[in-house]
């Protein structure tokens, strides 16, 4: 029970963090789960608390979706997952979080890449690969957020716009493990409490957001990203 209460209490730090960066709570609240739950639960469950989390954090910011960006997202994360679904337990992708670390650090530190492809064409790549990898490494944000940033977003429709993205993977990855045999039930109750405090977290974050400087947010946002980067370089290696 203790343990459900942290975890609880965890989760609402880690909503409010990303309610303010856009980015970084769901990495940091999987990466601390494994200490609670089964191996075989925490994805899943993970899914599930994010899913309140991301759809909370886009309800408060609504109005600075940009709808351009996550339709072409929404039709890959489609195909991703139902591919990463039938092929979870046949391929060994334990290093492909360092393509996504490689994709992130080159998206915020490299030189920009010319390409005349139609927004949408490029979103539902990503979409595709974020949500099929998200089958197995459980939070990958930071894929779809580099992308963002670098077509220039002001920060809340970067913040908002990456968590109705996001919304919709874990949307996905929930119907998926429930028709691959995963019981939501058995944990129900700390699924529960996880949701409401995460709920709590992102109206909380949201109102912080709005009172830090918009220069002072994309200098946080693009070394945090870098260190989420970086992170997920050395446990892959490690």
């Amino acid at each position: 029970m203790t343990s459900d209460i942290l975890l609880v209490a965890i989760a609402a730090g880690t909503s409010t963090l990303t309610a303010i960066t856009g980015i970084g709570g769901g990495m940091m609240l999987i990466a601390i789960m494994p200490g609670f739950l089964p191996a075989a639960a925490i994805v899943p469950v993970h899914a599930a608390v994010q899913l309140f989390s991301n759809s909370s954090r886009a309800f408060f910011g609504w109005r600075f979706i940009r709808w351009e960006f996550v339709l072409g997202f929404v039709g890959g994360a489609i195909a991703g997952g139902a591919i990463a679904a039938g092929i979870t337990r046949e391929i060994d992708l334990q290093y492909s979080p360092l393509f996504i670390a490689a994709y992130i650090l080159y998206s915020i530190w490299g030189p920009g890449l010319k390409l005349n492809i139609p927004s949408a064409g490029e979103f539902v790549v990503i979409g595709a690969a974020q949500t099929g990898l998200s089958m197995i490494v459980g939070a990958t944000g930071p894929l779809g957020q580099a992308a963002l940033v670098r077509r220039g977003l002001q920060r809340d429709a970067l913040v908002v716009s990456a968590a109705l993205m996001m919304t919709f993977t874990h949307m996905i990855k929930i119907v998926l493990f429930a028709l691959l045999g995963f019981s939501f039930a058995a944990y129900w109750k700390l699924i529960a409490g996880m949701s409401a405090a995460v709920v709590a977290g992102a109206w909380l974050g949201t109102h912080i957001r709005y009172r830090i400087p918009e220069v002072l947010f994309k200098k946080a946002l693009r070394w945090l990203l870098t260190l989420l980067a970086l992170r997920m370089i050395y446990i892959t290696l490690a």
